[in-house]
């Protein structure tokens, strides 16, 4: 039964009951089922896989990594900017805005009035959460009459999600906060926003499930790329003695090495060895070549994970420089990735708080358009000329005053269907011309 469902149809949604005997009866029972899925090939049971070879990496370390942190703040940021609209769907289909929605200061201003979170920070968390931990956790808070004040947000390490036996099909939530105490919450009073998963109840981490290893390996070669910097030394040739080398001639190169030609600064340098000596210059060796390619490949790699196209993350080198070509991957981006992800935070939003009305939420897509005022021009005037927009519709997006005679859909006259111009009959007006000689009248 949907939340606001007693609200909008007369009547009032009972108080929540109190969740502390379902609280006790988890704590009592270890065998309780968690939802608590490791690496995926720990899930799937794959034989002979190791993965001892990643460092350690945690979501947050993983945003260490450039790539990562792009994805990651693009689509969330992309989240949180959307316009969120509340609409109430007419008998015969017709959608109304109601911008006047008790909820509407819940989702565009503070999730909970009063306190310090933000309703864009509230809402970046939706895609932070469910980027990197595959979940995120929003308990809704009721006053006295069973009405919707707000909404508390919980961390996903916070939130462990158990399926009690007898109970099957419906999840509780054990929230701990930052200072130890527990609650138990009923599905429905919590937004679940899962990411994809395997078991239908809890979304799997996208960093420890599936990118652990590219996000390791690129972390790998990252160090590995810092310590050679640290602690280079890259003269520019040596000078090689042709016979054996004395200890103090030893002794005097491994000094000369370390305080001559160790570190940044001293790149370049020529070693002089000892009489003798033969100069050979040095080059950039094939690994240092790969390691170059490989740190490139890594970014690819982990932009697959999030479906961002390269030339999101600043990466053009195997993409299109073509303004088209650029406008069509991220329109790609748009459809077969961000959409995704606002569907299944829309249908968590309408199950949990609409269920059972007329009443729903949507993010307005058009808001992606903002930025280009080129294409929301063009895209504005051809909604004008084909009457499926008025005038003072468009200059509302436009946050700008109505005008008299705006309310009337307009339509681009010479675009007129072919029975209306038959009916019409030949034009009178314009002359007959005469018949050619030897034509039959």
């Amino acid at each position: 039964m949907g939340f606001l469902k007693s609200i909008f149809g007369g009547s009032q949604r009972p108080l929540p009951e109190r969740r502390e005997p379902v609280l006790a009866q988890i704590l009592e029972n270890p065998s309780t089922p968690l939802s608590d899925i490791g690496n995926w090939s720990e899930f799937l049971g794959l034989p002979g896989t190791s993965d001892d070879w990643i460092p350690p990496t945690s979501e947050r370390t993983a945003m260490a990594c450039s790539a990562v942190y792009r994805c990651v703040t693009l689509e969330a940021g992309v989240i949180a900017g959307l316009p969120l609209k509340i609409y109430r769907l007419s008998v015969d289909g017709q959608r109304e805005e109601l911008s006047n929605h008790r909820l509407m200061p819940l989702l565009q201003t503070a999730p909970f009035p009063g306190r310090s979170l933000t309703a864009f920070s509230w809402r970046e968390l939706w895609g932070v959460n469910v980027l990197l931990w595959g979940n995120h956790y929003s308990a809704i808070r009721y006053d006295g009459a069973g009405r919707v004040i707000g909404f508390d947000a919980y961390m996903p390490w916070q939130v462990q999600v158990v399926r009690l036996p007898g109970k099957r099909g419906v999840n509780f939530y054990v929230c701990t906060d930052d200072d130890g105490n527990s609650e138990v919450l009923h599905q429905e009073d919590m937004l679940h926003i899962p990411g994809p998963g395997f078991d239908g109840i809890k979304g799997l981490s996208r960093i420890q499930s599936f990118a652990r290893g590219s996000v390791g390996l690129a972390r790998s070669m990252e160090e590995r790329t810092g310590r050679v910097h640290q602690n280079a030394s890259m003269p520019s040739g040596i000078m090689q003695v042709q016979g054996k080398m004395s200890d103090d001639g030893f002794r005097r190169l491994k000094r000369q090495l370390q305080e001559a030609h160790s570190g940044v600064a001293n790149w370049g340098k020529t070693v002089i060895a000892d009489e003798g000596s033969k100069y050979t210059p040095f080059q950039l060796s094939p690994q240092d070549l790969q390691t170059i390619e490989g740190r490139r490949y890594q970014v690819a790699d982990i932009s697959r994970f999030f479906g961002v196209p390269l030339h999101l993350l600043n990466e053009t080198d195997k993409t299109s420089s073509w303004g088209t070509g650029l406008s069509e991957n991220t329109l790609a981006y748009l459809i077969f990735s961000l959409d995704a992800d606002l569907r299944r935070i829309e249908s968590e939003l309408n199950y949990k708080l609409f269920s059972n009305t007329r009443l729903f939420v949507e993010f307005d897509r058009d808001g992606l358009l903002s930025m280009d005022p080129e294409k929301t021009a063009t895209v504005m005037q051809s909604e004008i000329s084909s009457g499926v927009s008025t005038i003072n519709e468009a200059r509302r997006k436009k946050n700008r005053p109505p005008v008299t005679g705006g309310d009337t859909p307009l339509i681009n006259s010479t675009n007129v269907p072919l029975t209306t111009q038959a009916a019409k009959g030949p034009d009178k007006s314009s002359p007959v011309p005469p018949p050619s000689p030897g034509q039959q009248e």
